[in-house]
């Protein structure tokens, strides 16, 4: 049984999306629907798009528990210090 092939959406210079197999990035290729002549290119991508979006969303998560630890901690620390005056 052979492995499913992955194929990228990646737009023509027309912005038709081109269903491109991974065996043919950074190969020239031609749309079927314009025939305009367009770099395949993994970075044009929508899952590379997609990727850099999650990629990015992830940070954000990450800096927003890292904050939310931060405040619990301080209103921690000033509870403690207000009950023991």
């Amino acid at each position: 049984m052979t492995a499913p092939v992955k194929h990228y959406r990646i737009p023509c210079p027309s912005d038709h999306i081109v269903m491109v197999p991974a065996r043919l990035l950074d190969e020239e290729l031609i749309c079927p629907q314009c025939n305009s002549r367009f770099a395949a290119d993994y970075t044009a991508s929508a899952e590379y798009s997609d990727e850099q979006t999650e990629r990015a969303a992830y940070q954000w998560l990450v800096i927003a528990i890292g904050t939310v630890a931060v405040l619990i901690t301080a209103g921690i620390i000033a509870l403690a210090s207000q009950l023991l005056q």
